[in-house]
């Protein structure tokens, strides 16, 4: 969306939205919850600034001071951030995932939400001799490399970059791969059911190409997570690099205790 139209659509909003000038609630804090439902109403893209904080002050009818009562609540409950000399911007609501093998297709409808996947690269590649060694095929096997996002309720919520080693006779198509998570499509199309493998997680920050498929703003951090996912057999049927925005919180359980470790560069 151009931003100057997402600012406009916003402003309206909050036009339309007038603050209740009695009954004791604050009118910085009608004005915080305002913002923020309308944030998550609206899926304010992450990349675009919020409007200046004078024209949301004028929408709402509220002094700046009031209005930077309001942002500041937002920021430190992580439904804003601020960047010096460019503006405040809309952080997504968090993602929690497991650490362990799961599919995030499933994990969504579970949790009562839309998932929809935009297939970005659909080809078939030669393994070169990383991915050969992790997967334990032969440099130069044919791979299928994919490129996805995956959304939530229509906001971006991860991006995964992928090769498949996949059994002979199994083919993928990518209307497949669009309308369902990969993990049901590979059991469902070739009895593949992933059960065990490695995974590598680090933090760094997104390049041009991923802030803008996942709709962060410029230097935004991501959590990376690097898995090699094996089938009942023991073979190698999965090598991917899932990109995560910050925000995002993978769970593990430790002997009843869960540790979180976050993504986001506010920590």
């Amino acid at each position: 969306m151009d931003p100057a139209l997402a600012q406009a659509a916003f402003l309206q909003k909050l036009t339309a939205s007038p603050l209740v000038r009695s009954g004791g609630v604050a009118l910085h804090w009608q004005s915080a919850d305002l913002i923020k439902s309308l944030i998550d109403e609206t899926h304010y893209p992450a990349a675009v600034p919020l409007p200046a904080e004078n024209e949301m002050a004028r929408a709402l009818g509220i002094s700046r001071p009031t209005l930077r009562q309001a942002m500041s609540r937002l920021s430190s409950e992580g439904v804003v951030h601020s960047q010096r000399g460019v503006g405040a911007f809309a952080l997504r609501g968090s993602l929690v995932r497991p650490v362990g093998l799961s599919s995030l297709f499933r994990d969504l409808q579970t949790e009562g939400r839309k998932p929809t996947t935009r297939v970005l690269q659909f080809e078939t590649v030669a393994a070169d001799a990383t991915v050969a060694t992790e997967l334990r095929v032969h440099p130069g096997d044919p791979l299928l490399h994919l490129e996805r996002v995956r959304f939530a309720d229509g906001a971006p919520v991860v991006l995964t970059r992928s090769y498949l080693a996949l059994p002979e006779g199994v083919e993928l198509t990518r209307e497949q791969l669009e309308n369902d998570g990969l993990y049901n499509v590979l059991h469902r199309v070739g009895g593949i059911e992933l059960v065990g493998g490695s995974q590598a997680i680090s933090a760094r920050l997104a390049d041009d190409r991923e802030a803008g498929l996942l709709e962060l703003a410029p230097g935004s951090a991501v959590m990376v997570a690097h898995r090699v996912a094996f089938d009942t057999m023991g073979r190698g049927i999965e090598y991917v690099h899932i990109i995560y925005p910050e925000g995002t919180e993978l769970v593990s359980d430790l002997r009843g205790t869960s540790v979180r470790a976050a993504s986001d560069s506010r920590s």
